[in-house]
């Protein structure tokens, strides 16, 4: 809010900075299952009642029928840890161990093991990695990757999910790996971004499915294709440091973003609300343990309710999985509510002008 603020003043004439009304009817996780059907899982499939409620007050309120989100630019913009094992392929280790240290200090972590993984990962091509994945996917309970470097990055497997989900992802491990790669050349941080925005790209179609049902025109200016561009092809001495906080974004804005916002280290979270909104719900999120994932043999609806509990009660956790399968189950209850869609054969073509 003081940033928006911040913007808000530089620009008096530009932007006209309105406070969107919120309710506790608007916290995360309500009425989940209201998301219409889409090709995928959106990601703001957890926030649905808030966004609608946004877009919906955007267009009564203001006559708004365009929407710029900011979706996208974590992935774009953070360089990934795979850095380090391109900085030491590359002959730079002075580099490499001093964002080593830096990483090791953000994330209060010993730099020893972040080299020492580096050093493997140079030694290791993404196909082998793939191999190591689908061995290690139904095995790894309490292994957490976040963070580490590492093609790959495991989460730890929650307790809910049966072991027919841990085969498929072993199975889709092993699908990747049996397939070439179409960009073997890359340096190993670049091809890891390739994969994290393409996942970003089609994820947005969802959230776009999502305004579109609004009325509202949504687009993502993080994946402008000049921008991906920009960042893809930067070369490795040109690249942020691995613990930098969006430093070419800063440096691109500087004569537009307000001082006090390009000299910012750290971003907002939205944890409290997704921790209050998880408590106002869980009689809804309960009831979703018994649908159809758990039909499908993906998850343990008891183990599933009890691991909800307690992140409603605030235990300490990983919520990525949690979030995951919630979304699916929202997506899956909208395809079998929606009718099904009707696919078009053949390109619409325009009429020639007369």
């Amino acid at each position: 809010m003081h940033h928006a603020r911040l913007a808000a003043d530089r620009y008096p004439r530009r932007i006209a900075h309105h406070l969107l009304p919120l309710t506790d009817r608007h916290l995360p996780y309500t009425r989940i299952t209201d998301v219409p059907a889409s090709d995928e899982p959106a990601p703001s499939t957890l926030t649905n009642t808030r966004l609608i409620h946004q877009l919906n007050w955007m267009r009564a309120e203001l006559g708004s029928c365009t929407h710029l989100t900011g979706d996208g630019g974590d992935s774009i913009l953070f360089q990934p840890p795979a850095h380090l094992a391109d900085l030491i392929r590359h002959r730079n280790p002075g580099r490499a161990v001093a964002e080593a240290l830096g990483w090791a200090r953000l994330r209060h972590v010993p730099v020893g093991p972040l080299l020492r993984d580096a050093v493997r990962l140079v030694r290791t091509t993404r196909h082998r990695a793939l191999d190591l994945l689908a061995a290690q996917a139904g095995t790894a309970a309490g292994r957490n990757d976040h963070g580490r470097v590492t093609w790959f990055p495991l989460l730890p497997l929650p307790s809910w999910a049966e072991p027919q989900a841990r085969r498929l992802l072993a199975e889709a491990a092993q699908r990747a790996a049996a397939e070439p790669d179409p960009l073997p050349a890359l340096d190993f941080a670049v091809r890891v971004l390739v994969d994290e925005i393409r996942e970003v790209a089609r994820t947005a179609v969802a959230d776009a499915r999502l305004a579109a049902a609004c009325g509202i025109d949504l687009h993502n200016p993080f994946l402008d294709p000049v921008v991906v561009d920009a960042v893809l092809t930067c070369p490795i001495g040109s690249r942020p440091a691995l613990y930098a906080y969006k430093p070419h974004l800063a440096r691109a804005m500087a004569d537009l973003l307000p001082p006090q916002t390009t000299a910012r280290t750290t971003k907002g979270s939205f944890d409290a609300d997704h921790y209050t909104g998880m408590r106002a719900n869980l009689g809804d999120l309960s009831a979703l343990a018994d649908g159809y994932l758990a039909a499908l043999g993906l998850l343990h609806p008891g183990n599933f309710r009890r691991h909800l509990a307690q992140a409603a009660a605030g235990l300490p956790m990983p919520l990525a999985t949690l979030e995951q399968a919630l979304a699916a189950e929202a997506w899956l209850t909208a395809h079998h509510r929606d009718l099904a869609p009707g696919w078009t054969r053949t390109p619409v073509r325009s009429r020639p002008r007369a």
